[in-house]
């Protein structure tokens, strides 16, 4: 055998190895996603999106995908519509298009079972978060090589923001996997310009818009970056650049095609536009987040609540909850790109770079969720740390080592937070314990912890909480025998007049959402004030603290 045949033979055995362990990685990712949802009580938007779906796919009509497009919550919602006999209740409700009270109604009235109905709908997400790491790991792998995707891979796989949502019935992780999809659809039609290319974009384009209306940005950035590849290849001669606009004007068409499909090519009036438009809750849809995006909502950040926003609302979300691993991987890999650039790096940096300074001009901070699309991005730059531009063999062992230690330490920080990946904070935003006073909301306290907070009650013999919630979820739906407190949306207007003391709480235990704790939705932010003072005497998965009032 020449040395030659040695080499290939070589590399195809590593190849077949890093393929093994990317299957590997799946089955465990699979393993954590799908046992820790079945530990989580739906998180607040969860009711939302499973009813959207199930209404959708029971009368083919798609009133209620307005703020979300109907493709993620359609999937979502295939297992419980093709298993169960679900009832939907077209009430009064659906007939005003409300899809909150329509929720509601759907899977704590209408249904039994609702963990079920929850369960199945979770499964169709966790198997787009295995397609989007089997994407990365593709994408990788062409770029750097097996070892390469595998290391991208794990930075996807294994990361613990990915696998909080990829458990949950929502659109963020749906989003994230189809703007991927459409970034490497466009990237390969850059590689290799053919009309089957072009359509295959912008079709995956068109699922994208279809998935998450924030996707939208994702439009112009990749037209942009398929523009700079285009000068960069081929000059800025005037036949070319003509060329690409028209291969970019055919993927916005299939791309808006595959929207409007998607409602049924219904056609509609819209508040404030004189002629009928295609996909008219669509159109609903964007000038509504369009709205939004200017503020209005209010966020907590650093222990101030504001409805205006901040800035620097997501530049600190993604320094205190990204893996610090991931962090110092960027910055690795960022040296590595310097001394190594390759003609497609402006596929893997431009995209999420953008879209991090588009989501710094918005004032709707909802949480670290709306960073997700930028993750498997991060990922991708990261694995170029496989191909250190190392000379001495010395140096590549070195080379090895350092992105090794990386790896390790993700899975080491990512299996000490589960099942509780929601909560995820690193050392810089004081680890899950102290992550509250920085960041609420969808961050660490969504809903998730009924299940926790039944099963704490089991273990401690504690019969009866009196309960501040955050969430959708009524608590008696798991048991939890309760004496409600001003919460969001339940015991929401009781906060006009407490029922309890608020400078010299009764005697009690007291289990209490950290997002109502900090005041960052009540009216009156200081209604826990007198708790907030205190620490707590227990935590239900860092989200529900607990305290025991004791008589004076």
């Amino acid at each position: 055998m020449s040395d030659l045949d040695r080499s290939n033979a070589g590399a195809s055995e590593r190849g077949s190895l890093a393929r093994a362990l990317a299957v590997l990685l799946l089955l465990a990712s699979f393993g954590m996603a799908l046992t820790s949802a079945a530990g989580k009580s739906p998180t607040m938007d969860e009711q939302n999106h499973i009813a959207r779906g199930a209404a959708y796919l029971g009368t083919g009509d798609p009133r209620l995908s307005v703020e979300h497009p109907p493709l993620v919550n359609v999937i979502s919602a295939l297992p419980a519509h093709a298993l169960l006999d679900l009832q939907l209740p077209l009430d009064q409700w659906w007939e005003a298009g409300e899809w909150y009270h329509f929720a509601d109604n759907f899977l704590w009235h209408a249904n039994e079972q609702p963990d079920r109905i929850v369960l199945l709908s979770r499964l169709p997400i966790i198997g787009l978060g295995l397609l989007l790491t089997c994407l990365v790991f593709r994408w990788g792998q062409a770029r750097f090589g097996p070892w390469g995707g595998l290391v991208a891979a794990l930075f996807t796989a294994l990361d613990p923001n990915i696998l909080a949502h990829q458990r949950l019935s929502t659109t963020d992780l749906g989003g994230t996997f189809f703007v991927f999809l459409a970034a490497y659809a466009v990237w390969q039609l850059s590689r290799q310009p053919t009309y089957k290319r072009v359509a295959v974009a912008g079709v995956a384009l068109g699922l994208a818009f279809a998935a998450k209306l924030s996707a939208l940005i994702f439009g112009p950035i990749l037209a942009l970056v398929f523009l700079l590849d285009g000068i960069r290849k081929q000059g800025s001669s005037i036949q070319h650049m003509l060329r690409r606009v028209a291969m970019m004007g055919g993927m916005a068409v299939l791309g808006l095609l595959v929207v409007w499909a998607s409602y049924l090519f219904s056609v509609g009036r819209v508040e404030g536009v004189s002629l009928a438009v295609p996909a008219p809750p669509y159109v609903r849809g964007v000038r509504a987040v369009i709205s939004l995006a200017g503020g209005g909502r209010p966020s907590y950040l650093l222990g101030e609540i504001s409805s205006d926003g901040w800035w620097y609302y997501f530049p600190v979300a993604l320094a205190v909850k990204t893996p610090l691993p991931t962090l110092l991987g960027i910055v690795v890999a960022g040296v590595v790109m310097t001394r190594r650039l390759t003609e497609d790096d402006l596929f893997v940096v431009i995209p999420p770079l953008v879209f991090f300074g588009t989501l710094t001009t918005a004032r709707l901070n909802l949480g670290y969720r709306h960073l997700l699309p930028m993750l498997p991005f991060i990922a991708l730059h990261i694995g170029r740390l496989s191909q250190l531009p190392m000379q001495r063999s010395s140096r590549k062992v070195v080379s090895r080592i350092v992105y090794m230690a990386l790896v390790t330490w993700l899975c080491i920080g990512t299996i000490a937070i589960y099942p509780h990946f929601l909560a995820y904070f690193n050392p810089l935003g004081g680890g899950p314990k102290e992550g509250w006073r920085i960041l609420v909301d969808s961050n660490i306290d969504w809903g998730q912890d009924l299940i926790g907070l039944r099963r704490w009650m089991e273990r401690e013999g504690v019969e009866r909480v009196k309960l501040s919630w955050f969430g959708s979820a009524p608590p008696e739906a798991y048991e939890v025998a309760h004496e409600l407190l001003p919460g969001l949306p339940h015991g929401f207007s009781l906060w006009e007049d407490p029922p309890f003391d608020t400078e010299q709480p009764e005697p009690g235990v007291y289990a209490i959402s950290v997002t109502n704790l900090v005041g960052a939705v009540l009216p009156n932010p200081d209604l826990y004030a007198w708790f907030l003072d205190r620490p707590p005497d227990d935590r239900i998965g860092h989200s529900v603290f607990i305290y025991r009032v004791a008589g004076s």
